[in-house]
């Protein structure tokens, strides 16, 4: 592609892809071990079982799930995945999931005595199963009593209707829920209580995929800042499992492969320097607390931050390094970009908001951080450089000197992408953030 033509930029790295021949295949996390820990328990439920599998928002919970049912799928148990924020069409969480599970299991067996009671049962259940938590029915009328004894006759009914079928098929029935904190707080608590009273079938699990935090956010929205949050959600879960922070290592392997995945579309530039923007990005993703989307996001940012070749040449490492500021201090940048601060101060702002990831990871951002494309007056010579360094990191020498050294093996490749200006860098990388 010649220099003049506009380079395609794939915005998202491909979809995490599952399948049941190789569950594990896309597991750049080293997950598997969990995950086939999680099975075993699964598999040998004999009981009613409702799992939470707990992370933080893009900490890889949806991948995590996916994998638990292409592992799962076979002789000892029937999955079901089901998306709460994508398929919760109708705003009544039995409804959509009823609708979900029955899609998926019609060919097996009849489940119109299962959607017919579920449609029955309809809202009026919520305040009976909650015992009034979710809505509440302060009326003397005595056709209240009526409708308790119709619900409870068709929950009745729904949990024996279920109940044969999941006996018809020959192993545990799995239900996956998956993004029940992308939800509304009133429908992701309903659904919670739908689950919790009305699956508590043998045979039947349900592993919910949430950030804890969120669902708390949901019942404070509902009962008040005072209310127990972890003792109210104690009531749906039986088991909880949190999904352990990556390693170094790990990270290193999942944020080589999100570049390679972008790598056929993205620039010539960010490709060579994968090696120095991967470290980059190890330090980001500790900083964020695991969160993958972030990290996908800033090498989406880099990759539209270096288009063609018409535009004036950016070292790609510059852009990741502020990209990374940005993120990580929002302020900071600003002021950085105005020149209101030296690359001294973004030094110390960089590893105050980075310390994680390694000695050797760190050396290299400092080095990459005074390259950075301002006047500034960074020596060659190392006794001045020291001087400067620790005058900003007291008793730091041996770092000061690692520094040094890196500073001047990347300082060709710095000098060699062109003319050192930071408004153009700036500008670039504005542009991409506004996608």
């Amino acid at each position: 592609m010649s220099d003049s033509q506009p380079r395609p930029t794939d915005l998202r790295p491909p979809e995490f892809v599952v399948t049941k021949d190789d569950p594990f295949g896309s597991d750049q996390l080293h997950r598997e071990e969990s995950v086939k820990s999680l099975c075993q328990v699964i598999e040998n439920a004999a009981g009613p079982l409702v799992v939470s599998v707990e992370g933080a928002y893009g900490t890889g919970k949806s991948s995590f799930l996916q994998m638990c049912a292409a592992h799962l799928e076979g002789p000892a148990a029937r999955t079901v995945e089901f998306n709460a924020w994508q398929q919760g069409h109708t705003g009544r969480p039995l409804i959509d999931l009823v609708a979900a599970l029955t899609a998926e299991l019609d060919e097996e067996g009849s489940w119109d005595s299962v959607k017919e009671t579920a449609k029955q049962i309809g809202w009026r259940a919520a305040a009976i199963l909650s015992k009034g938590l979710i809505a509440r029915n302060e009326s003397a009328d005595a056709s209240v009593f009526d409708d308790w004894l119709d619900i409870e006759s068709n929950v009745s009914k729904f949990r024996t209707s279920l109940r044969a079928q999941v006996d018809a098929l020959k192993g545990n029935l799995v239900v996956f829920v998956d993004e029940l904190d992308r939800c509304e707080p009133t429908y992701a608590l309903d659904l919670l209580n739908k689950a919790r009273h009305l699956f508590d079938v043998p045979g039947v699990v349900i592993v919910f995929g949430v950030n804890r935090a969120e669902l708390g956010h949901a019942v404070e929205t509902l009962y008040g800042v005072e209310c127990d949050v972890d003792g109210y959600l104690r009531r749906f879960v039986d088991l909880s499992m949190q999904l352990r922070q990556p390693t170094d290592e790990e990270w290193a392997s999942y944020v080589s492969n999100t570049c390679l995945s972008l790598a056929e579309h993205s620039s010539s530039e960010l490709q060579q320097a994968s090696h120095i923007i991967r470290d980059l990005l190890i330090l980001v993703a500790n900083n964020c607390g695991g969160r993958l989307r972030d990290v996908e996001q800033v090498v989406r940012h880099a990759n539209l931050a270096l288009p063609s070749r018409r535009y004036e040449r950016i070292w790609p490492i510059w852009v990741v390094c502020l990209l990374a500021l940005r993120y990580v201090d929002r302020d900071s940048y600003q002021r950085f970009a105005k020149g209101l601060v030296d690359v001294w101060e973004i030094l110390l702002t960089m590893r105050r908001h980075l310390p994680l990831g390694g000695e050797g990871r760190l050396m290299r951002l400092d080095a990459i951080v005074l390259l950075l494309p301002v006047e500034a007056n960074v020596p060659y010579d190392q006794d001045e450089f020291v001087a400067q360094y620790t005058a900003v990191r007291p008793g730091q020498d041996d770092e000061a000197r690692s520094a040094h050294e890196l500073y001047l093996r990347l300082s060709p490749m710095a000098d060699f992408s062109g003319p050192r200006t930071l408004p153009a860098l700036y500008e670039t990388i504005e542009i991409a953030t506004q996608n």
